[in-house]
């Protein structure tokens, strides 16, 4: 049989070093921005409004790095003490949304609570406003003769036919416009209860019971023991040393 003969030979070798990345395209791009030390969006609400805006990022404005000098912020109370762990109905309560509950109607009830940590009596001059991020309308707190005594809580709550009406669990909430200062008390799952009958002679006995015996403060307990209750704040003077503020716009 003939038999063929056997050539080596060595082939080619690119050297390493001459392989060079794309010029063009977004993964480069995307390397040169991470390189160059950019904070690449990474959250859930940043990859939602991505997906929402047909893949193209939302840009979000920066949250303000100084506190408010004047007026007033709301905290949520994550530290109970001996002032403010109390959770003793009845409570004042203030609906936040324009339309009104029909009764018989079966709704759930979002709702905070916040409490006047301040040693000042407010009224209705003092222009302490609030209002629900899906809504527009504007309710204030306090009208003719009311106020809002030091240590004193008022419950905030809206009738919604939907499981969790806020557009986020992370960024929404009530949002307060406290003597200038604009905070936002966010309710989290301690806030909700679902399915309840509405019936105007008893709903505010129900409503003062779901906030301060219900599942959300562990049956009346969780604010007394400093349980993680996220329906539950106090509002301070805007001065106050404070590093555990709800938020300010």
């Amino acid at each position: 049989m003939h038999q063929r003969s056997i050539k080596k030979s060595l082939p080619g070798l690119e050297r390493l070093e001459e392989k060079r990345l794309l010029s063009v395209g977004p993964s480069t791009r995307h390397l040169a921005h991470l390189e160059s030390g950019a904070r690449a969006a990474t959250s859930p609400a940043d990859t939602s409004s991505a997906s929402a805006a047909g893949g193209q990022g939302v840009e979000t404005p920066d949250i303000p790095q100084k506190k408010p000098t004047t007026g007033f912020l709301m905290y949520r109370i994550t530290n109970p003490n001996q002032y403010n762990k109390g959770m003793t109905p009845p409570f004042a309560q203030v609906l936040v949304q324009a339309n009104q509950p029909v009764p018989g109607q079966v709704y759930n009830i979002l709702s905070v609570v916040a409490r006047n940590g301040t040693a000042q009596t407010f009224n209705a001059s003092s222009g302490f406003y609030v209002r629900f991020p899906t809504s527009n309308y504007t309710v204030p707190i306090l009208t003719g003769s009311q106020q809002w005594k030091p240590g004193q809580r008022i419950v905030f709550y809206v009738l919604t036919k939907e499981y969790y009406p806020l557009p986020s669990e992370v960024h929404s909430g009530f949002e307060f416009d406290l003597g200038g200062a604009r905070s936002v008390a966010i309710p989290g799952p301690s806030a909700i209860a679902l399915r309840i009958k509405y019936d105007p002679a008893t709903f505010s006995r129900t409503l003062d019971s779901i906030v301060a015996f219900g599942q959300g403060n562990q049956g009346g307990v969780g604010a007394y023991y400093g349980l993680p209750n996220t329906a539950i704040n106090e509002f301070l003077f805007a001065q106050t040393n404070r590093s555990d503020f709800a938020g300010y716009f």
